[in-house]
């Protein structure tokens, strides 16, 4: 798997690419990285060149020059596109990259190809599924401290879903590589009605949903918004359902890419 730098108008880009043929390009979650999914585009490259990005302010990339709003994020990945020469793409995504996709497939259809989402956010209502472990203060600042007991908080952060302690450990990683402006894509992501766009995407679509997360109980919900889309489900996975079972979310994808015609 090779890792790169591409130059777009705001910044560097990091990014990993493997594979050849035609291209999946693969949006990390909020406070992540392309390392997201080093476990999974392994699965992907055998069919696919699987290319992860870094958003900026996020993992090894350049930070944002200021508070970046979701379409400001989304024209990233279309600058990003344009300086490795991909015309269009299938897209797949995941929590706060959800966002940006469908920001992308609406306001640049000729550019995604085929869209894999993972994790849309419906909130569950009291009583109503897994409660959403989020305290109030999940995406505030974190302050740098003269003591580190600041990389605590990042611990408790990346640790509050439960998942192997080797996966903590990449999380803290990219909480420490976001710093403390690292909130911002959380915070971006918040402000943006997605729901609204949702009705105007107009390419083949998958809708992955994992069964261990806050976010599973309002899938019904969602087939009511996106009556043509195609729906999967992973059995027990966790919101980082693509580090822990990464084979499981790759079959879902090819099986999903593979079915359709562009």
């Amino acid at each position: 798997m090779k890792r790169a730098f591409a130059d777009i108008p705001e910044g560097q880009i990091h990014y990993r690419i493997e594979g050849s043929g035609d291209p999946v390009l693969l949006l990390h979650a909020a406070v992540t990285s392309s390392d997201e999914y080093t476990r999974v585009i392994p699965y992907l490259s055998k069919t696919y060149c699987a290319i992860a990005m870094d958003f900026l302010g996020n993992g090894d990339s350049d930070p944002t020059s200021y508070p970046y709003q979701i379409p400001d994020y989304a024209r990233t990945v279309v600058n990003f596109m344009d300086s490795l020469g991909i015309k269009k793409a299938s897209v797949v995504s995941h929590s706060i990259g959800n966002m940006v996709a469908v920001e992308l497939a609406t306001t640049w259809p000729d550019r995604v190809n085929k869209l894999a989402v993972c994790g849309l956010a419906i909130l569950p209502k009291p009583g109503e599924g897994i409660p959403l472990n989020d305290p109030p203060d999940f995406t505030s600042v974190v302050e740098i401290k003269p003591d580190g007991s600041h990389l605590m908080e990042w611990w408790r952060r990346a640790a509050m879903w439960g998942d192997p302690l080797d996966i903590v450990e990449e999380r803290v990683l990219e909480y420490i590589k976001g710093g403390p402006r690292g909130e911002e894509i959380h915070w971006a992501g918040r402000d943006y009605n997605w729901k609204v766009k949702l009705p105007l995407i107009d390419c083949p679509m998958l809708v992955l949903s994992a069964t261990k997360t806050p976010f599973y109980s309002g899938t019904d919900k969602l087939k009511k918004l996106l009556p043509k889309a195609k729906f999967a489900i992973i059995e027990n996975g966790s919101i980082s359902v693509d580090r822990v079972m990464p084979k499981e979310f790759a079959e879902a994808i090819l099986g999903f890419l593979s079915e359709w015609v562009a």
